[in-house]
């Protein structure tokens, strides 16, 4: 089977992948959630426009993201993909700019779609008539890609569009973004790594400016054509545990981890970074090689210390 990425499928390796842990906690409570839930009862637009709001809470409660309140138009998406397809949909003209080991999904649509209109972003200088997605922490390094504010603040000169994905920033605690740029069309998240969610399909697309899209659209009042099963999941769980329940409890464990593996600590807590590259296969295109934990901690692979 090809899957137009170029990497190696680590699903099936010990450390390979991007997963939420299946805390035992939180998987207890999601199950009652869905057990007891009742669509009949729930008040589709308030519980729509309380999920907007606990979900930029709940991104920016640990962190100071700069300028987050000025992303005054939210949609529900299905996960982060959701949003990306209609990035790539609205600015397919554009040649694509990604970083060496961002998230696969990226990966992919750059071999589909944009072979001839490519370039990675450490390889020659941004140009007006480009696009930039970049995940916030960077899905490989876990960090903040270098020189961030740099690269925005090019992209804000040269009007380059620019989505950032905060997917893993809820693994983390401390950084401080700047999303006050004129460059960042859009802000998107999802609680797939947080929480034991992934199959729920539960995120956030925020933007400044109206921009009306088909995703924009069936968020509006006379459509409402989203998921409120995952709304209201999503919202319960953000209330129940907070953004830093994940980080708290695993934080021992992620030490333990990386002094046993011989790894760097990563700022998100699921992952540790072998920059010695004893872990080759675990590459994802970049200089250093990204092991994740949480399946480990709950039991769906065997450790192997």
């Amino acid at each position: 089977m090809t899957i137009h990425t170029g990497l190696p499928n680590n699903k099936n390796k010990i450390y390979g992948g991007a997963y939420s842990v299946h805390d035992p906690v939180t998987c207890l409570y999601r199950d009652a959630l869905l057990q007891n839930y009742k669509e009949s009862e729930i008040n589709f637009e308030s519980t729509k426009h309380e999920y907007f709001d606990a979900f930029k809470q709940f991104l920016k409660q640990p962190h100071d993201l700069i300028g987050i309140d000025l992303y005054t138009h939210s949609c529900f998406a299905q996960g982060t993909t959701e949003s990306f397809l209609h990035f790539y949909l609205r600015y397919r003209n554009k040649r694509l700019r990604l970083a060496k080991g961002e998230y696969f999904f990226h990966q992919m649509t750059k071999n589909m779609y944009y072979q001839n209109n490519f370039a990675w972003l450490d390889e020659g200088e941004l140009k007006s008539g480009d696009v930039l997605v970049l995940s916030v922490p960077f899905s490989d390094s876990c960090e903040l890609y270098p020189n961030l504010d740099t690269i925005l603040y090019e992209c804000d000169v040269k009007s380059i569009p620019v989505m950032l994905d905060l997917a893993y920033i809820n693994l983390a605690v401390g950084f401080t973004v700047d999303l006050t740029h004129p460059c960042i069309e859009y802000v998107v998240s999802s609680l797939s790594k947080v929480f034991p969610l992934e199959n729920h399909r539960i995120g956030i697309r925020l933007q400044k400016t109206f921009f009306e899209d088909p995703l924009y659209v069936i968020n509006e009042q006379d459509y409402n054509y989203i998921n409120i099963c995952s709304v209201y999941l999503g919202l319960e769980m953000m209330q129940e545990f907070g953004p830093t329940y994940i980080y708290s409890k695993y934080l021992d464990d992620q030490i333990k981890m990386c002094k046993q593996l011989g790894l760097k600590k990563s700022s998100c807590v699921y992952f540790g970074i072998d920059e010695n590259n004893a872990y080759p296969e675990y590459n994802r295109g970049a200089t250093t090689n990204r092991l994740c934990f949480s399946r480990v901690w709950d039991g769906r692979m065997a450790s192997d210390l």
